[in-house]
């Protein structure tokens, strides 16, 4: 009942008493559905014309210069207003001019509009007028002798009046109307028995909070939907990562085979004639588990083959380990967004919500995801300690730029292996004071392991603030200028 023309004209009551004499300077819009009319030394006011309802209120501050700024209605600037009136019947409210020109706000749904009329004709604020020129005419209030005759009321307020209102004396719910300061009901303001007299700013402060408050609601709704729809998407990619790197069983076949395979050839390298393509394995050396015939390549010798298989069984041991540590590195994350989901789940109102974002704000970048819903590319891999500390390592030279200049925080600390290439490591500091030595050692030795010089026993490695270190122009991909750094020694980290 927020339109209903009894609400309207209370608003129309409270804008006559406070915006009469007033000069309107100029009408703007900045989005579909909503003009502003600004007044010299009045609030502006902004008229909503689109969903989820239809509303008019003061601005909370006055409307600042944008580049999308749309002038509208430009005869209508340096006019005074003389007075703001409701069309008989209709819910229409008319903003009259000295000039005898006028302002007419349409609020029906899915036609509302503007509309300016003056001697020259009516100019429309929406393309598509839908409004028959006639209904603004002057016409005389009607007098109704029952609900079902006022045409102020709609079909649906006419069959359920009486429930809201307890009674349905015509006559009782006009008086109950003209005295009431409104209230909420639902997603409603009703304007109904609430004991009071009359006060008209009382009445307007609770419509105005009512259209505040919905318009939180409606917000907090849709950005809880889509922080929602974010998380799930990111413990599903995280659901299904974990799943690919729980079952090594192919890497350790593959291991064992190719292990074996050195082995028997190893041998029998006596026996093995060069340059064939294939090996078969004596009987009693034969495994019932693996293949009688052994694969060679022609164009090697049979040590350069036996190298081959125990490169391969190596290879794929090394795959164990790294896919063993980057599941529980997984395993680690995907807890931690379970975390963090039970306490977005707990969130019940808009200012909850907007002390979570700022909380985790970290947690969800900016960037919106694809239509998809497929997790975004981070320029790091995560790394995230038992105490929970998070270090962030880069995947390339490119993504190294882009994980120290956009995703890191200029206290984060930063670290680099000394006079090598290599990742670029952040230990993120979430606003914690000071780093732990054994995290600082943790993340050097990362450091370590991903340069260059992660066969050495010992790197040294270099640290600083993220505020120090800079890109200077012409440097390639990943290489950065840095000072104030501090040097540690740290032993390459083991992926096990």
């Amino acid at each position: 009942m927020i339109t209903s023309w009894f609400t309207l004209t209370k608003c129309a009551d409270y804008f006559h008493r406070h915006y009469r004499k007033a000069v309107l300077e100029h009408c703007v819009t900045f989005r579909k559905n909503e003009l502003m009319l600004v007044f010299r030394d009045r609030k502006a006011l902004i008229v909503h014309l689109g969903a989820p309802f239809q509303y008019i209120i003061p601005a909370s501050r006055p409307p600042s210069p944008r580049q999308d700024t749309l002038r509208i209605f430009p005869g209508t600037e340096g006019n005074i207003l003389s007075g703001v009136s409701m069309l008989p019947g209709e819910r229409i409210m008319r903003f009259s001019m000295k000039n005898n020109a006028s302002l007419f706000v349409v609020f029906r749904s899915n036609r509302g509009n503007v509309i300016r009329l003056s001697e020259q004709g009516p100019e429309f604020f929406k393309k598509k007028p839908r409004i028959d020129p006639a209904l603004l005419q002057e016409q005389e209030a009607g007098t109704y002798a029952s609900l079902q005759e006022d045409v102020r009321f709609n079909p649906y307020w006419k069959k359920h009046i009486a429930d809201v209102l307890g009674t349905g004396d015509y006559q009782q719910i006009l008086d109950i109307f003209r005295n009431s300061n409104g209230c909420r009901i639902g997603k409603r303001f009703v304007l109904c028995d609430d004991g009071e007299s009359y006060d008209p700013d009382r009445f307007y402060e609770r419509y105005r909070a009512f259209v505040v408050n919905r318009l939180q609601e409606q917000q907090f709704y849709q950005e809880h939907g889509t922080l929602e729809r974010r998380i799930h998407a990111e413990l599903n990619d995280l659901q299904k990562k974990l799943h690919r790197t729980a079952n090594d069983a192919k890497f350790s076949e593959r291991a064992r085979r190719y292990r074996y395979f050195a082995d028997m050839l190893s041998a029998c390298r006596y026996d093995i004639k060069g340059h064939e393509d294939s090996f078969e394995i004596p009987d009693p050396l034969r495994d019932p588990d693996f293949p009688k015939k052994i694969p060679l390549d022609k164009s090697m010798g049979v040590s350069e083959n036996i190298e081959r298989y125990y490169r391969k069984a190596r290879d794929s041991e090394k795959r164990i380990r790294e896919n063993r540590a980057r599941h529980r590195e997984l395993r680690m994350f995907y807890d931690l967004w379970n975390r963090y989901y039970g306490t977005f789940q707990k969130i019940g109102s808009y200012r909850d919500l907007k002390a979570w974002k700022k909380q985790y704000a970290d947690m969800l970048p900016p960037a919106d995801r694809s239509s998809r819903g497929t997790a975004e590319r981070r320029p790091y891999h995560e790394h995230i300690t038992a105490d929970k500390w998070r270090i962030r390592i880069g995947r390339s030279a490119k993504d190294n730029d882009e994980m120290t200049f956009k995703y890191a925080a200029k206290n984060d600390i930063w670290l680099h292996a000394r006079n090598s290439t290599g990742s670029h490591v952040i230990i993120k500091k979430d606003g914690k004071k000071e780093v732990p030595k054994h995290i600082l050692l943790l993340a050097a030795s990362l450091a370590a392991r991903h340069s260059e010089e992660k066969h050495a026993s010992l790197v040294c490695v270099v640290y600083t603030q993220r505020k120090y270190v800079t890109k200077r122009k012409g440097f390639p991909p990943g290489k950065v200028h840095f000072q104030f750094e501090k040097d540690i020694m740290a032993k390459p980290a083991e992926i096990r």
